[in-house]
C-alpha cells in the first residue's frame, strides 16, 4: 500500500513538472502581448480618475439630464403666472339666396367674410395654487441636483475602489513574479544538488511542482490586472482598451478623521446629502397637499377680449371689446377633491417616515464603515509584522538548505509563507485605503477628486 502511494505521488509530481514547461511558455506569450500586459501610456492620479468619472460616467450624464428636465418643468410652471394671450381667426361664406320684401325680391350672391380676435386671461385666485406648484417644481430642481450629487458620490467611491483594485492587482502580480523568480532559483539549486547526489529526485520534482504553481498564480494575477483595469475604465466612462496607469500610493494610509463611532454617526447625520434630499421631498409633499386643498375653492380669472367682425352686404364691419371676471366652482365632485387631499396627506406622512428610516440607515452605515476602516488598519499592522517574520523564516530555511540541513519541501513551504505574507500586506494596504474612502462617503466627508 505504501509503495502504491509513493508511486502515485511521484506520478503526480512528474505530471506537474511537465506542466511547468507549458505554463512557462504560456506566461511568456502573455508577457509578450502588449495589449494583454496592459502597457500604460500615461499616469493618472486618483483625483484625476475621480474627476473624469463624475464627468463622463453614463450615470452622471443621466443625472445631468434629470436636472435639466426638472429645470424645464420649473420654467413651464413659472409661465403660468402671467396672462395668456389667445388669438383666433375665421373665414365664413354663405350660399346664394333670395330675400323677399313684399312684392320685391332681393338676390344675395355668394359672399365671404372673416373674423379676427384676441383674448387675454389672467388667473386671480389660481395664483396661489400656481405659486405652490412653482415651489414644488423648484424643490424638484433641488431634489434632482441632490440626487445628482449623491450619484456622483457613488461613482466617486466606485472609482476609488476600482483605482485601488488596479494598484492591488499590480502589486499582487509583482509579488507573484517575485515568487516565480525565487522558485526558479530554488529549482536550479535543487537540480544541481540532485545531479551531485545530495537530494533525491522527489525533492527536485517538488521544487519543479512549486514553480509550476507559482507560474500559474502569476498568469492569474496578470489576468486580474486586466479585469481591474477594465472596471476602472468603465467607471470613468472610457474605452476598455484605453491605456493609462494609476499613480502608485506612497506612504501609509491617512488616519481616520472620526475618533469614535459616535462621532462618525453624528457627522453622518449632519453631512449626508441624502438627508437634505428627503427634507426637500417632505417640503414637496406639503406643497402638494396645499395644491390639493385649493381645489375646494372657486377659480376666478380676469378676462379681456377684442374681436373684429368682417362686414357683409347687410352689416358693416364692427369692433367688439369686452372684459370682466369669470368664476367657476366644482360644488360637488363625488369626493374626488377630498380623496386627493387625503392622498396628499398620506404622501406627507410617507415622506416623514422615510426620513426617519433614512436616519437609522445612515447611522448604521456610518457605524459599519467606521468598524471596517478601523479593523482594516489593524489588519495592515498585523500583515506587516507577518511579512517581517516570514522573511526571517525564509532566510533561516535558506541557510539550512544551503548547508543541506533542510529539504526542498522546507524551502517551498518557507517561500509559500513569504509569498502569502507579502500578498496579504498588499491586500491589507488597499483594503485600508478603500475602507477609509467608504467611511468618508458614509459620513458625508469630501472624497478625493469629488467636485
Amino acid at each position: 500500500m505504501r509503495r502504491t502511494n509513493v508511486s502515485r505521488q511521484r506520478a503526480a509530481i512528474c505530471t506537474a513538472a511537465s506542466m511547468a514547461v507549458a505554463v512557462s511558455a504560456f506566461a511568456g506569450d502573455l508577457a509578450a502581448d502588449p495589449e494583454a500586459s496592459g502597457s500604460p501610456s500615461r499616469t493618472m492620479t486618483l483625483e484625476e480618475c475621480v474627476a473624469a468619472a463624475v464627468r463622463d460616467n453614463p450615470d452622471a450624464k443621466s443625472k445631468d439630464a434629470d436636472v435639466a428636465a426638472a429645470e424645464a418643468d420649473r420654467a413651464g410652471v413659472r409661465g403660468e403666472f402671467g396672462p395668456k394671450l389667445t388669438a383666433s381667426a375665421a373665414v365664413l361664406g354663405n350660399t346664394p339666396l333670395t330675400l323677399a320684401f313684399g312684392g320685391t325680391s332681393l338676390h344675395v350672391p355668394t359672399a365671404w367674410t372673416g373674423t379676427v380676435g384676441a383674448s387675454l386671461t389672467e388667473p386671480l385666485s389660481p395664483l396661489v395654487v400656481i405659486y405652490d406648484q412653482y415651489k414644488i417644481q423648484e424643490l424638484g430642481v433641488d431634489v434632482a441636483s441632490i440626487e445628482r450629487a449623491a450619484a456622483r458620490r457613488d461613482i466617486a467611491l466606485r472609482t476609488i475602489q476600482a483605482y485601488y483594485g488596479v494598484l492591488e492587482a499590480l502589486r499582487l502580480s509583482a509579488v507573484a513574479d517575485d515568487s516565480v523568480t525565487q522558485l526558479e532559483a530554488q529549482e536550479r539549486q535543487a537540480k544541481s544538488q540532485f545531479t551531485n547526489g545530495v537530494i533525491g529526485k522527489n525533492d527536485m520534482l517538488r521544487a519543479s511542482l512549486a514553480l509550476a504553481g507559482a507560474r500559474q498564480r502569476s498568469i492569474q494575477t496578470r489576468g486580474q490586472v486586466q479585469i481591474q483595469r477594465g472596471l476602472l475604465a468603465t467607471e470613468m466612462g472610457r474605452p476598455l482598451d484605453e491605456p493609462f496607469e494609476p499613480a502608485p500610493v506612497a506612504g501609509d494610509p491617512p488616519p481616520i478623521d472620526e475618533p469614535t463611532i459616535e462621532v462618525a454617526e453624528r457627522e453622518a447625520l449632519n453631512r449626508r446629502i441624502e438627508v437634505r434630499e428627503l427634507d426637500q421631498k417632505i417640503a414637496q409633499a406639503q406643497r402638494g397637499k396645499k395644491v390639493a386643498q385649493a381645489k375646494l375653492f372657486p377659480v376666478v380669472n380676469a378676462v379681456g377680449s377684442y374681436m373684429l367682425l368682417g362686414g357683409t352686404l347687410i352689416q358693416p364691419a364692427v369692433n367688439v371689446f369686452y372684459g370682466g371676471v369669470n368664476a367657476s366652482w366644482d360644488v360637488w365632485d363625488w369626493g374626488t377633491t377630498t380623496s386627493g387631499i387625503a392622498k396628499a396627506s398620506a404622501q406627507v406622512d410617507q415622506a416623514v417616515a422615510a426620513r426617519k428610516k433614512l436616519a437609522d440607515t445612515i447611522q448604521s452605515e456610518a457605524r459599519q464603515a467606521f468598524v471596517n476602516a478601523a479593523t482594516a488598519r489593524d489588519a495592515l499592522v498585523v500583515a506587516r509584522a507577518a511579512v517581517t517574520q516570514a522573511e526571517e523564516n525564509y532566510r533561516i530555511v535558506t541557510k539550512k538548505f544551503e548547508a543541506n540541513a533542510a529539504t526542498s519541501f522546507d524551502m517551498v513551504d518557507a517561500e509559500a509563507l513569504l509569498t502569502q505574507a507579502r500578498g496579504q500586506v498588499e491586500t491589507a494596504l488597499y483594503d485600508a485605503l478603500a475602507a477609509r474612502a467608504a467611511l468618508q462617503k458614509a459620513t458625508g466627508a469630501p472624497l478625493p477628486g469629488e467636485p
